[in-house]
Parts: C-alpha cells; structure tokens; sequence
C-alpha cells in the first residue's frame, strides 16, 4: 500500500536535484507503528538508491541523540579493516576521520526515529562533515514528532497515515488468514472487517491482531476479539495500545512473563537471541523438561516473533510501541531508569527487576571536551533507591557510560542487595567493589555480565565462590588475558562468554559438566589440562579446537575425550603444533583414531596431522554423512586421503599443504543408487586446493572410462594453486552454477580465471589447446553467458574455431594479444 509514496522517494533521492546540492535532508514523519521504518528500509533497499549512492548508512537514534555516538555509528558502518577511530571518544577528530573516509563519495543516512528538537546546535553539529562536499549527500529521517521535521527539513516532508480501507483490508486479511487473497470463511470475513476498522490502518496492529486471529479460526473466538474491553480503554482515534494489550492477554502465562520482563531493556535495543534466552533461564521464566532450557527459550522468542511481539533480523528487536506495551503490563514488577532529564519519576516498590539507562544522563560539554551529567542525575537516582526496595531486587542492569561520582552514589544506593540472580555492569575504569560494595554476597547470582576497556584489570577472585552461577559474559571485556584460579568452582556454569583464548585457561574445565560451549581446549602435561578433562562434558555444543594434540601418546588417551558423546558439538577442530620436532606417524595416527566425533558433525578441520592414513571414521565404513565442511591443513605426511565422494551433504572442501598425498580419492557412496553414483558432490559449492606438490589425480578413472564425469550440481567457486604434478581436473564446464575460478600453477593447465562472466586464459608454456581449455573452464550453457573472453600468451594458438565462437552470444568484448600465430579466419557466409 506504500508503493506510490515510495516511488516518489526513490525518484527525490536519485533526481539531479539532490544531486547538485551539499546536502539534503528528507524527513518521513507519522505515528508509532504507521510504518514509516518499513518505508524507509523499502527505499534504502531499492536497487536504483543503491547504484546513486557509494555509501549508505543505517542508524537507530531513539531519544538518545549522541553526537559521539552517532558519529562513532558511522564511521563503524564505514570501516572495512581496521577502526581508525577505535577508542577516539573526541567529536572533532571523529569528525575529522569521518570527512576523509567520506571524500568523493555520495551517501545516503538514515537516521531511524529521531526524537531530539531542542537543540538544533546539536543537529548541526552531527552533520558538519557532510555539508563539506556538492557530492548530493541526503540524510532520511523517520520521526512521530513535527518539530523534529521543522527544526531539520530542507525538502518537503513525507506525512503517512494509516492505510487506505481496501489496502489495510488486504494486509489484515493476508496477517489474519495468510493470504491477502483468501475468500474462505465468509462469517468470519465479516467479523475480520469490523475488527480491522479499530485498527486505523496502523501495520502493527494488524499484524499483532492478525496472529492473534490467525491461531484460532473460530467464529466465537473472533467475536470474543471484537467486543473484548479493550476496546474501550481507547484514548483517541490513533490509539492502538488496546489493540496491542489485547494479543498481550490472549499469550500464555509463560510467553507474558518473559515478554514483560524485555521493558528492563533500552528503546531500540537489539537483543542477541541466545543472550536473552540465558537472562530468562536465570530468572526460572523458562521451564525445563526433556529438552534443553535454552531450546525451550529460543521456542519461547520464536513464538513471540510469530505473534508480532518481536522482529527478527540479524537480531532480535521490539517495535518502540510494543515496548511502551512491555513498560505498560510490567509496571509494578520491572521499571527502567532512562529519562534524567525530567522530574524525579517513579518507581513502585513491588519492583523486582530495576535498569538504570545512562545514555541520556551525559552531554558531551565542548568547553570542557568530556562528557558532563545532567541535573537530576544523581537526584533521581538516590530517589530511586528511597522508592524501590533494594535488598528485594532480583535484577540490575546498567546500561550506558557513568563517572566516578556515579558509581558513588550507585554503591550507597544497592548496597543491601542481597538476591540478585542477573547483574550486568560496565564496568569501565572503576572496579566491581566500587559499584557492588558487598559483591561476594551475591550467592544467588546466576547471570554476570561484566564489560570493561580498561588494560590490565583482572576478572575479581570473587566470582569463583558464586556457585550458583550459569552465566559468565565477559565477550566485552577487551583486556582480558588471564582468569581467577577457582573457575572449575563454578559447577552449575552452563556459558562462559569470552573469547576462544580464555576458554583455554580454565584449569579443571573438566569439574564443569553443564558447560555448553568450550571454543579452545589446549593439551598439556599437567593434570589440569590433560585430555581427559574433556572426557564428562556431554554438554558442549556449537564449536571446539583441541590444539596441542602431540601432547596425546595413545588411542587409549585420545578416546578419554570422548568426542563420539559430545552430540551437541557440530564444528570440530584437531591440531598439532605445526613447528614440533618429534613427529611419530605411527603414535599420531593412533591418537587420531581415537579422536572419533559423532555421527552429526556438521565441519572438520585437521591441521598439521603427523599421520600417513585416514582414521577409520573418515572412511567409507564409518561415513560422517552431516559433515558439510572440511578443512584438512599441513598435514605433510598424510599420503592416504579418505574418499570424499561419500559425504553427500559436503558444501566446502579444502585441502592445503599436503605433502605427501598424490591423489584425492573421490569414490561414491555404496549405499547410493546407481543411477547416482556419478554425482559424486551433489552440495558441493567450494573447492579450494593449494600447495600439494604430489598431487597428480583429481579425477575418477571409472567416470572417465565410462564418459559420465563428475557433475558438481551446486559449485561455485573453485581454487586451484600450486599443484605442479596435477594432471586430471574434473570438466568444471559442465557446471552451471560455476560463479569464480582460478587455476595457477597446475601441471600442464594454462593460468585460468572466470570471475562470473569473464575469463581470463593465459597461456605461457602450456602444451594444451585451447579447445580442451575451453572444453574444461565452460560448455555451451556457460559460453552463452560470457561477456568478456581474455587470452594472452598462448604460442600456438591459431584461431578461433567457429563451434566455439558461435556459442558467445552475450559477448562484448574479445581480447587476444601476444599470439604470435593468431589470424582471423574467414568464417562461412551468413555466420
């Protein structure tokens, strides 16, 4: 229903108007939940926006306008490598920093939901450095607020309403019943219009009522909607917070209790679904049974996001509305500090779960050039304390930069609380004890989130005697090199959240056995980090590199890993170091064996395997029939390779400095029929070979004989290097899905690059013809398709053969240079 007023952005945004102007500002503006995000992600997704601007960058402001913020937002959607503006907190140099990476580049900014109208200074500010260049620079903006679009507008501002009757009647039918062209349920059809004539138009209302309606195709069930109470609580003719309390109410208990318990989060937050899932689990709000808690949990979120109560994207987030719902239905259980700029507030004492926001409490002062707070900051904050019981508090989160009289004043306020089970605190430069003064106390703490930048402050000894701990979430704390000694203490840890280096210090991690993720494991000497400190945790899942694997002397000690328990595990990596001295082929490939994962593993990378053959399990006996992936790497004695044909649902194949191996057996499955039996990679999208010096097959000698070949239904991209001795390749021209390829330095093979439509041959001292080139990089369906053919170098090359040239319909340009023997032949009449 937007596709008028859309069209008429794109054609603003891209017209030669806005083009020749420093910058232009476009202001969308309507009600909450009208759909003015949705338009202005439709806009900036259009392919004629993306090819008018070099660069686009997409920020939710919400009511926290922080130019040093904001700024930093910009310049981290800009960057590509390295941050040049990592730790820089100065406005100027940000802006400095932003003005160069923005030379000669048009773009296009949208800045979602802007609430800021009481300093234009600040606005000014914000756009200093895109008001330097006639590039056509244009800032979108979506705001509920007309002051917002007086203060900033230099174009004439999109207004949207709610939609039209017969379009908003099509959305709901297509929320309601799943299709906007369903006809069925006459009865019910005209219950469903009656009901959409409340909503206003408004998208969000239909899609949250819709679900709503949808999950029960029952006449007495929408009539129930109809003339629910509601209704009446509405306050004008906009107003579609009943709608939205009416699917609230209709939510099981258990989906209301972790919904309400979201308004302890900022406005525009995105949450990570795993970390949400584990903050419920903390606080008993997911039931446990047969299956796992956080799979119960992330059914509970997706059932939510089913209902209109979230959106998912790369994250999860919650329309400002529906948090104004969480706020609403939360009040006298959960309360958020946000707004230091108004009175004192309030807050019930029947609080339990209690944030404190304090991105809005500091300004950043240019006189002083630091960030100063604002009034009522620490007022409202010792009001707080005086409301809220907070010896009672079963969460407190901080949100949000503070200073040292901060964390003062904070110290005094909680310093009864006695029954936390979730605390998130940034800590910055200020110590655990100067925010928690009692913090060893806290033994009902289940979920710890702890975030610092400040080098050399280690994780308090402390924390190893909060046995009741599940959480520990330390990704954020950027210095952090080394951990307290106790760690094994914590045997109810089911998710330390760090980086893959730290789990690789916990010393014992063997005591921990409802750890689910354990990225590092390195084998030592010590009992401490023998490998059969691994041997109880059945419950890790997700990824685990064991290094150090020299470490291991038998089958026997490798099997104490118990890898072929660990169900839960779907990325594996086994290493050995790769500079050692001793290298026993016999011990290493025993230790290998008994490194057996199970049966669902998903990727596997070996690196630097001593041993001369395959494990048992990567035979055809024992096939790991999940494995998507695999990384085999250095293994320089590795002479046997197992045959990777029989790994059906194969994706990536790399194989990399190998030695010693000469041929890449690539047998089919047994058990396939064997009409199939020459569809050796049916899921194979990537192939990479590099640097295997003895390398000589790469092709079946029973699919040659019998004509069939391989087919590869699904590769894309293939990378070939450094194989001197490699004489049979695969015809990779029998591939349609075929997107790059490079082959260089391959026995007699010309050096070979396809980037989607061109290709590059270059010829050098190959001794084959250019027909069996053509014959293996492209067949007829891929030479149809090519734009750009290149083919240097090539001594005897004579001519183009007509059966070839024929065939390059979409041609337009045709390189041939340092071809000594070239001539244009004369093609027939007519051709």
């Amino acid at each position: 229903g937007r596709d008028a007023v859309k069209e008429h952005i794109v054609q603003t945004l891209i017209s030669a108007e806005a083009c020749g102007v420093n910058l232009s500002v476009l202001p969308i503006v309507g009600d909450g939940s009208v759909g003015k995000t949705t338009l202005a992600q439709l806009v900036y997704s259009d392919a004629r926006v993306q090819g008018c601007f070099s660069k686009r960058i997409w920020i939710s402001v919400s009511a926290d306008f922080d130019e040093v913020r904001l700024t930093r937002e910009m310049l981290d959607c800009l960057s590509t490598g390295a941050s040049k503006h990592e730790g820089i907190t100065n406005l100027n140099k940000l802006q400095e920093i932003l003005d160069e990476d923005l030379k000669s580049k048009r773009l296009l900014l949208v800045l979602d939901d802007m609430w800021e109208d009481n300093d234009k200074s600040r606005w000014d500010k914000l756009l200093a450095p895109l008001r330097c260049s006639m590039n056509g620079n244009v800032i979108l903006v979506t705001t509920r607020n007309h002051s917002v679009v007086k203060m900033i507008s230099t174009m004439d501002p999109i207004h949207l309403d709610g939609l039209k009757d017969d379009e908003f009647w099509l959305m709901f039918k297509s929320c309601a019943f799943g299709d906007e062209k369903y006809e069925g349920h006459p009865s019910l059809q005209v219950i469903g219009k009656r009901i959409a004539n409340k909503l206003k138009g408004y998208p969000l209302a239909a899609k949250s009522v819709g679900a709503l309606l949808r999950r029960d195709l029952d006449g007495g069930h929408w009539m129930s909607i109809l003339q629910s109470d509601e209704w009446k609580l509405q306050q004008g003719p906009d107003d579609i917070i009943p709608a939205l309390k009416l699917s609230f109410t209709h939510l099981p208990f258990r989906l209301q209790r972790c919904f309400s318990y979201c308004a302890l989060f900022p406005k525009g937050h995105m949450f990570d679904g795993l970390d949400l899932v584990r903050i419920w689990i903390s606080q008993g709000l997911i039931s446990s049974g047969s299956k796992r808690m956080e799979k119960t949990g992330y059914h509970y979120l997706n059932d939510l996001v089913d209902r209109g109560f979230f959106q998912k994207s790369t994250y999860y987030s919650m329309h400002d509305l529906i948090h104004d719902l969480a706020h609403i239905v939360s009040l006298e259980e959960c309360h958020m500090m946000d707004n230091f700029d108004s009175g004192s507030g309030t807050g019930h004492a029947t609080i339990r779960h209690l944030s404190i926001n304090t991105r809005s409490a500091y300004k950043w002062n240019p006189h002083a050039c630091s960030f100063s707070p604002s009034d009522n900051f620490q007022r409202k904050l010792a009001y707080i304390g005086e409301k809220v019981q907070t010896k009672n508090l079963s969460t407190l989160m901080l949100f949000g930069k503070y200073d040292k009289e901060f964390s003062e004043t904070f110290s005094k306020v909680f310093k009864e609380v006695r029954y936390l089970r979730v605390l998130r605190l940034p800590t910055l430069s200020y110590s655990i004890d100067s925010l928690i003064c009692n913090f060893s106390k806290l033994i009902h703490l289940r979920y710890l989130e702890l975030i610092s930048s400040v080098p050399g402050t280690p994780l308090p000894e402390v924390i190893c005697q909060l046995y009741h701990l599940q959480v520990l979430d330390v990704e954020y704390w950027v210095h952090l090199s080394t951990l307290p000694h106790g760690m094994s203490n914590l045997v109810n840890l089911r998710h330390f959240v760090a980086r893959g280096e730290l789990h690789a210090k916990i010393a014992g991690v063997g005591r921990l056995k409802l750890l689910q993720e354990l990225k590092e494991f390195r084998v030592g000497k010590t009992k401490d980090f023998q490998i059969e400190q691994l041997t109880g945790l059945r419950e890790l899942g997700g990824s685990l590199a064991i290094y150090n694997l020299e470490n291991v002397g038998s089958r026997e000690e490798s099997m104490n890993a118990g890898l072929r328990d660990k169900i839960y595990i779907h990325d594996l990596l086994l290493s050995w170091c790769k500079n050692r001295f001793d290298v026993s082929s016999i011990t290493e490939a025993k230790v290998l064996e008994g490194l057996h994962p199970h049966c669902g593993l998903k990727r596997l990378h070996i690196t630097s395997y001593g041993g001369i053959y395959s494990p048992t399990w990567l035979s055809s006996n024992f096939p790991l029939t999940s494995l998507e992936s695999i990384y085999l790497e250095n293994c320089t004695k590795w002479e046997l390779l197992p045959p990777f044909g029989q790994f059906p649902l194969l994706k990536t194949l790399h194989l990399v400095q190998l030695s010693a191996s000469t041929e890449v057996p690539i047998m089919s499955c047994d058990d396939w029929a064997e009409s199939e039996k020459h569809v050796l990679f049916p899921c194979l999208e990537e192939l990479v070979i590099r640097d295997c010096p003895k390398l000589r097959s790469f092709a079946s000698p029973q699919s040659s004989s019998s004509g069939k070949g391989f087919h590869f239904g699904c590769l894309r991209r293939v990378n070939i290097y450094n194989c001197p001795q490699l004489i049979h390749l695969p015809q990779f021209g029998e591939m349609k899905s075929l997107f790059t390829m490079s082959i260089e330095g391959v026995g007699a093979f010309p050096h070979i690059r396809l980037l989607v439509r061109a290709l590059h041959i270059k010829g050098g001292a190959s001794v084959r013809t250019l027909d069996e080139i053509l014959v293996l990089v492209l067949t007829g369906c891929r030479l149809s398709a090519l734009e750009k053919l290149t083919i240097p170098s090539f001594l005897d090359f004579e001519y183009l053969p007509w059966e070839i040239f024929c065939q390059l319909l979409s041609l337009e340009m045709l390189v041939i240079m340092d071809c000594p023997r070239f001539f244009l032949p004369v093609y027939p009449y007519g051709q």
